[in-house]
């Protein structure tokens, strides 16, 4: 997706949310990230599961086996970013703006002061869009989270317009999706959807190498486009099958793990 945005002259990425989890992707993709002028992150929901968990890491209930999940992808991810990576996720904001040639940009993963739920799908109401600008007086606004295109504006005589790129997806025969905003210096803008295909083999093996927990279930993902965040059934039998439950409890009852769980508390 970066190289294809370059070679359309894009000198600037905006990402919006959900950068960890449950892929295989840790420091590496944040340093490519960066390494791309990528100059504007905000939190999206599963960045808000990695800051909770750490913050409350000794509240877990091993009888639920969807967090068992979530804890083990945090344990996943914390255990391969730097501490200067962790403290960028727990600085993320939930809505930057951004300022080009005089047309502001409201960014946000969802709502401004929500990054989860479905207020912002596409068949809602415009009534949900116009909750996006209560606090700005930005007119356009951009936003992910449902992983769909969306160019839509709030209503007849009110011009405000939404935007969403859609999300990079490696799952198997379906498109990565993202947009290239273009601000002229009059003042005027455009959007250009872009769709493009990544070879979802690669991915699985990388996740196999970095021994990605879960695997088997993100490979059915990746294959069949079935979502596994809250199958507990399937999470329940790899939670047994892999004895996550038995390397969480260490990993969290480790004293030196403890120390460094604290310096992240509200």
């Amino acid at each position: 997706m970066i190289k294809d945005a370059k070679q359309n002259g894009v000198e600037e990425f905006w990402f919006l949310g959900d950068l960890f989890m449950p892929g295989p992707g840790t420091s590496d993709l944040l340093d490519l990230l960066v390494s791309s002028n990528t100059t504007t992150f905000v939190k999206g929901n599963w960045d808000g599961c990695f800051t909770s968990v750490i913050e409350e890491y000794d509240t877990i209930n091993y009888d639920n086996p969807e967090e068992i999940f979530i804890f083990t992808l945090v344990k996943y991810v914390f255990e391969n970013l730097s501490d200067d990576q962790i403290q960028f996720m727990f600085n993320l904001p939930m809505t930057i703006e951004k300022e080009i040639y005089g047309v502001k940009f409201h960014l946000s993963h969802n709502l401004p002061n929500k990054f989860n739920g479905g207020d912002l799908v596409v068949e809602r109401p415009s009534k949900n869009f116009a909750k996006i600008f209560e606090n700005t007086d930005a007119k356009i606004a951009i936003y992910g989270h449902i992983h769909e295109p969306v160019l839509r504006q709030i209503g007849i005589g009110d011009e405000r317009k939404i935007i969403n790129p859609g999300a990079v997806s490696t799952t198997q025969g379906k498109d990565s999706n993202y947009a290239i905003l273009k601000v002229e210096e009059s003042g005027t803008w455009s959007v250009e959807y872009r769709h493009i295909v990544h070879d979802y083999s690669e991915v699985l093996s990388e996740s196999q190498s970095k021994k990605l927990p879960y695997y088997d279930l993100y490979e059915d993902t990746m294959l069949t486009h079935v979502i596994h965040t809250h199958n507990a059934e399937g999470i329940n039998e790899n939670n047994i099958k892999y004895k996550y439950a038995n390397e969480l409890k260490d990993w969290l009852n480790d004293e030196n793990n403890k120390i460094k769980f604290e310096q992240y508390r509200k």
